[in-house]
């Protein structure tokens, strides 16, 4: 591998530094290609071994194809891929600019001539934040014709939510509807996106530009990301197929003796990990099967618990592959599908033609209970595997501040458990972390980043935190974060749960930020402790004109919980209090909040 020269006097660090300072993210990408590019067309003057990433990639010619990248994300994803599609790009001699939906004028649609749409789809087929705008647009009457756009959508999508990947298959189906040519047909992605995103961009890649030299879908990422490896040295990266296993250093029952709720405070030992996180941020965690419910699910099969199954490159026996490699706790209309191939009931056929019944019928049921309704003969070792998921890893706001708690990550978990269907069922990953996770134990973690629900850069921005229950957790890493930084931006906090004397989460911390003031102020909401129930929403209600005033005063406003109930109630509350402490009508209050979304100062982070 050849020797960097060493930089001379006027291009060392601190002139690139200051080359750079202004340049935006979309044009360091289009340097870093051109630059790549360059190194390329020169290596075979460089004595000693060429890499064979730079003997792939071609030089880059003079852009003959401009590529406009949109992204719609709700935690960042997206704006990975879209990144690593540009960086691809420009490795092929195209142009390429990376837009976020957010930032994206809608009516540019109609100059658009080559389009990658990268967008997840949020909750039970909603578009994300950044992407409503545009989506509302292409869907309604000032939509333009687009005679002359090519366009490919990746869409970004969880198959246990009945309504996959909604928004990338209307955003497929409206631009064709609109005179648009697919470069190549909309692909669509579970929650295990990398691999096929990198298909996705080298397929499309190939569309637009040729192959490269005949190689295999994936060079164009794999060539960018090899140029890094011989500047810096490579950091491990975890993730789902490599995460790291982190020591349990504690788990607290939060929760009093009486209450119908059992969540815990669960701390997990980052070192040696080199992992980092910021507040907002997750942590996935990879879970187990309950032991109990693997056995149903085998004396429900009919099956040996030692009847082989390959799994790729690797053979297990069935009870070690549903343990550790299968969802068994949630069913998805893509499992009823491929189960119902196997086992030819009519009732199945019916519930997959009629959504009104499937959704009630997946609902609190699992794997044990299809194979008990619709047992078949048919069904091998092998075709059972093969029907069910991969288990997917669960992901819990991270519940602290690195700087507070170096080498450490905290979480706030609920433990699900419930009856349905005459049978006691427990939550996966939550049951694994309760009651099969002692301390000293190790867990299978790793970092998902959350690049929407970010602290405000500014130090002496104030912040507005609305949760219930769990909901809590990312606000307990916010004010620790803050607090350590020492930013004077205020610090107001609502948070509700049943009840006071067994819910208070965190009770303690809290009242010690409100006494030295990490919080400025702390309103609860304890909605079993009264006849009438009080919600969070009711004491923002309550609190309107402080409300309205951070917000005039430039603070972000945050939200955790609960989608339906939480996220739903609490933008209706502050419609409300805008409406009427500015004396506006409910049109321009509504209009007021979502400006709020557009300038990323109203953030969620809902489920």
């Amino acid at each position: 591998m050849p020797t960097l020269p060493t930089l001379p006097p006027a291009l060392d660090e601190a002139a690139l530094q200051q080359f750079t300072a202004g340049l935006t993210s979309q044009q360091l990408v289009w340097l870093s290609g051109y630059l790549y590019g360059q190194a390329a067309q020169g290596a075979a003057g460089i004595s000693g071994a060429v890499p064979t990433a730079a003997l792939a990639a071609p030089a880059v010619a003079p852009a003959t194809q401009k590529i406009t990248i949109l992204y719609g994300s709700h935690t960042g994803n997206g704006k990975k891929i879209a990144e690593q599609a540009a960086a691809a790009a420009v490795t092929r001699g195209l142009a390429a600019e990376v837009r976020d939906m957010n930032d994206y004028a809608p009516r540019q649609l109609a100059q658009e001539q080559n389009l990658l749409v990268i967008v997840s789809t949020h909750g039970e087929g909603d578009p994300p934040i950044s992407a409503e705008e545009l989506h509302q647009f292409i869907n309604g009457p000032r939509a333009p014709k687009l005679p002359k756009l090519r366009y490919a959508v990746l869409a970004l999508g969880d198959k246990s939510y009945l309504h996959y990947c909604q928004t990338g298959k209307d955003f497929d189906h409206k631009l064709a509807e609109l005179g648009g040519t697919r470069l190549l047909d909309r692909v669509d992605v579970d929650v295990a996106f990398k691999a096929p995103a990198e298909q996705w961009v080298a397929a499309v890649l190939d569309v637009l530009a040729g192959p490269v030299g005949g190689a295999s879908a994936g060079v164009g990422i794999a060539s960018t990301a090899s140029v890094g490896a011989e500047i810096a040295p490579i950091t491990t990266e975890y993730t789902h197929e490599n995460p790291w296993s982190a020591k349990v250093l504690d788990s607290i029952q939060l929760n009093g003796r009486g209450s119908d709720k059992e969540t815990y405070h669960i701390e997990l030992d980052l070192a040696g990990a080199g992992l980092h996180y910021a507040p907002g941020d997750a942590l996935a965690v990879v879970p187990v099967n309950h032991n109990p419910l693997v056995e149903e699910v085998l004396q429900a099969a009919r099956l040996s618990d030692t009847a082989p199954v390959q799994l790729g490159d690797e053979s297990l026996p069935l009870a070690a592959a549903l343990a550790s490699r299968r969802e068994l706790t949630v069913l998805t209309r893509d499992v009823l599908e491929r189960y119902a191939a196997l086992a030819p009931h009519a009732e199945l056929h019916g519930l997959l033609a009629d959504s009104a019944r499937l959704q009630p019928y997946l609902y609190g049921r699992d794997v044990a209970d299809l194979l008990t309704d619709f047992p078949t003969d048919q069904l091998t070792a092998q075709a059972l595997a093969d029907t069910l998921r991969p288990l997917p890893s669960r992901a819990y706001s991270i519940a602290s501040s690195l700087l507070t708690h170096p080498d450490e990550v905290h979480l706030t978990v609920s433990a699900v458990r419930y009856e349905a269907h005459g049978r006691r069922k427990h939550g996966v990953c939550s049951s694994f972390l309760a009651d099969r996770v002692a301390v000293g134990d190790d867990a299978r973690v790793y970092v998902q980043q959350n690049e929407y629900f970010r602290l405000p850069p500014a130090g002496d921005t104030d912040i507005i935190m609305v949760g219930a229950g769990t909901g809590v957790a990312p606000f307990r890493a916010f004010v620790e974060e803050r607090v350590e930084l020492g930013n004077t931006g205020r610090n107001w906090l609502l948070f509700g749960n049943p009840h006071f004397t067994t819910d208070f989460l965190y009770q303690a911390e809290w009242q010690q930020h409100l006494k030295r003031g990490g919080l400025a102020q702390l309103d609860v909401a304890f909605s079993r402790d009264q006849a009438q129930k009080v919600y969070v929403q009711d004491r923002l209600l309550e609190n309107s004109r402080d409300v309205f005033g951070w917000l005039e005063n430039g603070a972000h406003f945050y939200v955790c919980g609960d989608k339906t109930r939480l996220g739903h109630a609490v933008h209706t509350a502050l419609i409300q209090v805008v409406e009427k402490e500015a004396g506006l009508s409910a049109d321009d209050a509504t209009a007021y909040v979502k400006n709020l979304r557009k300038q990323r100062r109203y953030l969620e982070d809902v489920y």
